[in-house]
């Protein structure tokens, strides 16, 4: 369970003036872990039962946010990229995508992806703040609609490199889904030396009490083995030391690291 992850648990969240309790939804929760206020009361109340079951989820969704600041400036700086596609961005944090990027280059080009409604609403609101930068409605299920969204187009010029992020996306995508095929379309529609930045749960006793048919949520968390994350890969030229179980030891004073892998590869010529 990390901070990209916004799939809801169960029902979707209700209209304003609906009337009806909202549902649990993984981006609050994540919020909620992060210190954040953007939750209602039945997240709060559902990532106390969470951590009492598996308190390991609060680390997991912080080293998620230590690698999207990691691999950010990484990419901004080293790899000289201009454009980034944030998918499964979540509620807004204190630094967020655009802030990193930007950093190194003010121009940089940031497109937001999520498919919940709150979310995208929110990124709208305070993450769209200039032309440079937009909130886009889009599920990752889809990779083709995802890529073919006109203002996203409009936006993001996939002929030239992007970096595309995945964190804490896949792992709340069932097997059926595909989630090698997935990565696989989307790297297809990215321009050569293009970047896909992924976290992904390993498999671990940690995690059996949220994942597997034990798991209390109708969201699918699935976390996967090394080789399975490998496999998910298979389209990108890992960059090294990727794969590499987060958080990074230079990112971070963690003394063991977490069932959490990092990836960051390159879209090969």
């Amino acid at each position: 369970m990390t901070s990209g992850s916004t799939l809801s648990l169960g029902a979707e969240t209700p209209p304003p003036g609906a009337g009806r309790r909202p549902s649990a939804s993984v981006a609050r929760m994540c919020n909620y872990f992060l210190g954040g206020k953007d939750n209602y009361a039945a997240d709060r109340e559902f990532a106390e039962r969470v951590l009492r079951s598996c308190p390991i989820v609060p680390r997991l969704v912080q080293a998620n946010r230590g690698f999207l600041d990691h691999a950010a400036a990484l990419l901004a700086g080293d790899a000289g990229l201009r454009q980034f596609v944030d998918i499964g961005c979540g509620l807004p944090a204190d630094d967020n995508l655009g802030d990193i990027v930007r950093r190194t280059d003010p121009s940089c080009r940031v497109a937001y992806v999520d498919n919940d409604v709150m979310v995208v609403a929110h990124a709208r609101a305070l993450l769209a703040v200039d032309g440079d930068m937009g909130a886009f409605a889009g599920d990752v299920r889809d990779p083709g609609a995802l890529l073919g969204d006109p203002g996203l187009r409009r936006l993001i010029d996939f002929g030239e490199p992007a970096a595309v992020f995945l964190l804490g996306v896949l792992d709340f995508i069932a097997d059926e889904d595909d989630p090698r095929g997935i990565v696989d379309a989307l790297a297809a529609g990215l321009a050569p030396g293009s970047h896909v930045v992924i976290t992904h749960a390993e498999r671990s006793p940690a995690l059996d009490p949220i994942s597997g048919p034990r798991q209390p949520v109708d969201t699918p968390f699935r976390p996967r083995s090394e080789d399975e994350i490998a496999g998910i890969c298979r389209s990108l030229r890992m960059i090294d030391p990727y794969p590499a179980r987060l958080p990074l030891p230079r990112t971070a004073d963690v003394t063991a690291p977490l069932p959490l892998v990092g990836c960051i590869g390159r879209v090969p010529e």
